[in-house]
């Protein structure tokens, strides 16, 4: 069987990662999985060449028996190409990003209006995302073959559209991400923040977590904030001045290094988060995680215990949370533990399974 991967832009993020981690283990499985694209911007390290596409029609675009593709965006293409089977591969919810926006839940800076039109300007940009919304939507009720990478995405789709969705869990490389047995809390004296993901995304809500990185600094706790991100800093986190070390375009390997030398993970990701790599790979490199109580967060484990888990749009609580984990070694080390048991349950063996499920029950 043949099974083409496409996504229009290959970049770094963690929606890329999983395509490039399904095409990787399906050929380890014996499947003929290319990699089709039209542009390679910044990208993970690629084992093996993509298909470079220029027409788009998606005309030249290789005969495949199956078609994946996970941005609604590039289903919408490929359904219209009439190609053949086509996978719906859903990382997250799309519409709930823009309602996020749309309640003033969480706006980038590109939507923060200013000056007198910005009332105006707030309603062009409600009436804009409600359309992108009714698009997303309809994207969705095509007739393609449906999976996502969470239960709870799962559940959503499937209630949602009907004609079920199949679960493909993500997963992490345990060889890379583990912990460092040597490492001691707060070597340099300070306790190691880390945030991972874009502020150019509504549902990370990362400014819930600069605002309580800014309050720990107000009150003197010695704390390092470090960010990372597939792309430049935003103008926020430039003149803040809250952000003490940002990396952007790391590799697998550079990530599991920092990993290894923080000493919380923080993620404030709202509702329209799909999944969320970056939490899986902290536990697994045994770094205690505060998390906001999201159904994609929660639906990693049945049971809560494996993470400080705080509301959504509360910095002061993740201030709490910082605190908490600083001040009580036996909490800090529960947390630990018990995340490492989480993460290891997320598995690329885990990933190549329901993989091979998929492609032999679904298709």
């Amino acid at each position: 069987m043949k099974i083409g991967y496409f996504i229009r832009n290959l970049g770094v993020s963690g929606g890329v990662k999983v395509v490039l981690q399904h095409v990787r283990l399906l050929r380890a499985s014996g499947h003929d999985a290319v990699l089709i694209t039209e542009n390679v911007r910044q990208a993970w390290e690629l084992h093996e060449d993509p298909i470079i596409i220029l027409d788009r029609g998606l005309a030249d675009t290789p005969y495949c028996d199956v078609y994946v593709g996970t941005v609604y965006s590039d289903v919408k293409r490929l359904y219209e190409a009439k190609k053949g089977k086509l996978v719906h591969l859903c990382q997250g919810y799309e519409p709930l990003d823009y309602l996020a926006r749309i309640k003033g839940e969480s706006i980038t800076e590109r939507y923060q209006r200013k000056g007198f039109f910005s009332f105006f300007e707030r309603q062009l940009d409600i009436l804009k995302f409600r359309k992108r919304i009714r698009k997303i939507e309809s994207v969705y009720r095509l007739p393609t073959i449906k999976a996502a990478v969470s239960k709870y995405l799962v559940e959503l789709i499937g209630t949602k559209f009907g004609n079920g969705c199949a679960f493909i869990q993500n997963g992490i490389d345990l060889n890379v991400f583990h912990p460092d047995a040597r490492r001691k809390w707060g070597e340099n004296g300070k306790i190691r923040l880390l945030s991972v993901g874009s502020m150019h995304v509504a549902c990370k809500k990362i400014s819930d977590t600069l605002d309580a990185v800014r309050v720990l600094k107000e009150k003197k706790i010695p704390v390092e904030f470090v960010r990372v991100s597939g792309g430049p800093p935003s103008v926020l986190e430039k003149e803040s001045g809250l952000v003490d070390t940002f990396y952007t375009g790391l590799s697998e390997n550079e990530m599991a290094e920092l990993y290894r030398t923080t000493d919380i993970f923080i993620s404030s990701s709202l509702e329209g988060e799909g999944f969320g790599l970056p939490p899986i790979e902290a536990m697994a490199s045994g770094v205690p995680s505060i998390l906001t109580e999201i159904p994609a967060y929660r639906s990693f484990c049945e049971n809560k215990n494996f993470a400080y888990f705080v509301p959504t749009h509360r910095p002061d609580r993740i201030v709490e949370g910082v605190l908490a984990l600083s001040e009580d070694n036996a909490l800090r080390q529960g947390y630990i533990e018990r995340g490492f048991v989480v993460a290891k349950s997320h598995s690329l063996e885990r990933t190549r399974l329901d993989l091979a499920h998929f492609f032999e029950e679904w298709i």
